[in-house]
């Protein structure tokens, strides 16, 4: 066990159940410091003017160097984490809880038109087109809503792709075709797809942007599906940042209310 006069000591972690450890070794002058921001530097590849300053055991010269710092005339410290495997980088040391309320918004679940048998109009009278617009939804509005935060350790950063999920960005969708117009404002919502707007769909040449092909756009009008297309698990934050060269990142999710109503137009 090292004495009191030992260049090793424990380090606190963000992690209150786990520690890392420091040595402090003399630096001469032509001493180089571990490039361990670039590359992985475990207590077993260090340099020996570090090794040198204090025997470690073999439990901890897996460890990784993740700072370093001044420590005295011509001494510096050196902080090591456990190095972790991917699966245990990824896996929270603390969750908790805690419910609020948040806006969810509008779901447009289904949208369809039906031929009806009875005009709404006299315009339609004469046109011989009727067009009854259905639907389903879910209405957006404030919910007491479950948060979970989720508290990860790690002795490097995390990639910036490590949470790809998505988050509810609404989109407005509108149509114009047949006699029937309308819109849904600011909803999610799966692939949309309408034909073109209400014209005889026969191009006037010499108008536009003439060398320009039109295309398909004639065909008719689509809206991609948004990020996510229903309520559902979703990241706030998901903030990483570095405590003392020890990687600590703090990750809030919010759960969707259960509510299976929906209103049917």
């Amino acid at each position: 066990m090292p004495s009191i006069n030992s260049n090793f000591d424990w380090v606190d972690t963000p992690n209150p159940a786990e520690r890392g450890f420091s040595i402090t070794a003399k630096e001469g002058v032509s001493d180089m410091i571990p490039d361990f921001l670039t590359n992985a530097v475990l207590w077993r590849d260090c340099p020996a003017w570090i090794k040198n300053a204090e025997s470690i055991p073999e439990s901890l010269q897996g460890y990784t160097l993740v700072h370093s710092m001044k420590a005295d005339y011509q001494k510096r410290a050196f902080i090591f984490a456990r190095t972790r495997t991917e699966t245990e980088r990824n896996t929270p040391f603390q969750v908790s809880w805690v419910k609020r309320m948040q806006y969810w918004p509008t779901v447009l679940l289904k949208l369809w038109f039906e031929q009806g048998n009875l005009p709404l109009s006299l315009a339609q009278q004469s046109s011989g087109n009727v067009i009854h617009v259905r639907s389903k939804s879910r209405d957006g509005a404030m919910y007491p809503t479950w948060f979970k935060t989720s508290r990860f350790l790690s002795e490097r950063p995390w990639p910036r792709s490590t949470n790809r999920s998505p988050t509810p960005v609404t989109d407005t969708i509108q149509w114009s075709f047949d006699g029937s117009s309308g819109n849904f404002p600011e909803c999610l919502h799966p692939d949309c797809r309408f034909p073109h707007f209400q014209s005889s769909g026969k191009v006037i040449f010499g108008a536009g942007t003439q060398d320009v092909e039109v295309g398909g756009d004639l065909v008719a009008q689509e809206y991609p599906a948004t990020p996510m297309t229903d309520w559902e698990i979703y990241p706030v934050e998901d903030t990483p940042q570095n405590i003392g060269g020890f990687w600590f990142r703090e990750l809030v999710e919010a759960y969707p209310p259960i509510d299976d109503r929906d209103t049917t137009q």
